[in-house]
């Protein structure tokens, strides 16, 4: 596993200019994105056009779901010249759940699962190259919120092994990822009463062959044990995909499995 130093230097390689950082966080994190209460005052910190809705962009998200723990969203967008993709949460503490900067191997498109502290709209955004953002919004109905609550003791410490899946399709690979961390959202109370600190992963980066081909940001919303879903484009048998994230406490992982023949 690399050292957490070579792994951020590996990570600030995607970062761009507006990121904030605190000395907590990994390099280039938009922490006053993560931070920001609502969309505008995201849009805001990233330095973003006002979104425009456009049926270009596609969100999958269920009508009703009984546990906002893990509530099921994919989204993307085939539009040519996409350059990131955002999903976020309008009623809860903070807007920005998750940030994806694709590069020209990866379908702009993935799978999250996200907490959710009540019934409310969920948002999909697609920044283009020409500095257009598009969006498409739906309100997900939540029997039981996901975001705070009473804390129970944390299930382990260990930074454990990442499930890594890959299925042939006709034109892609798609890419399934199951990694195992707390991802404690800063919102719930501990026995005494006491603030339980957020503790979760920041960055995610995906490498082909050791190049990367894919970033993403993830703020306190996203889900306990983060699922991760993403089409790979050009992969080829004997080909090695590699994940790396890195948390907001300094632990890091990275594991990798190799592309199978057809």
């Amino acid at each position: 596993m690399p050292s957490r130093r070579d792994l951020l230097l590996s990570l600030s390689s995607f970062a761009l200019p507006w990121a904030g950082a605190r000395a907590d966080d990994v390099a280039g994190f938009r922490r006053a994105a993560f931070d920001a209460k609502t969309l505008p005052q995201a849009i805001k910190a990233l330095g973003l056009q006002a979104p425009q809705p456009s049926k270009d962009v596609q969100l999958t998200a269920p009508d009703l779901f009984e546990d906002g723990s893990v509530v099921p969203i994919t989204f993307g967008c085939a539009l040519p010249g996409v350059k990131a993709l955002l999903v976020g949460v309008e009623r809860n503490p903070t807007w920005l759940a998750a940030w994806f900067e694709p590069g020209d191997a990866i379908e702009p498109s993935f799978g999250v699962r996200l907490k959710m502290q009540e019934t409310s709209p969920v948002a999909a955004l697609v920044v283009m190259a020409d500095g257009r953002v598009l969006t498409a919004s739906k309100e997900v109905k939540i029997t039981l919120g996901g975001c705070g609550g009473a804390a129970e003791p944390v299930s382990s410490t260990k930074v454990e092994p990442t499930l890594i899946r890959l299925s042939p399709g006709a034109k892609a690979l798609t890419v399934r990822a199951l990694m195992k961390h707390e991802m404690e959202s800063g919102q719930r109370k501990d026995s005494a009463g006491q603030t339980v600190p957020a503790w979760h992963i920041q960055q995610v980066v995906a490498r082909l062959n050791g190049q990367p081909v894919l970033n993403a940001q993830w703020g306190t919303a996203v889900a306990k044990n983060p699922f991760l879903q993403f089409a790979l484009r050009g992969a080829k048998a004997g080909d090695r995909l590699a994940l790396a994230w890195a948390d907001n406490r300094g632990a890091t992982r990275a594991d990798e499995v190799a592309v199978a023949a057809a």
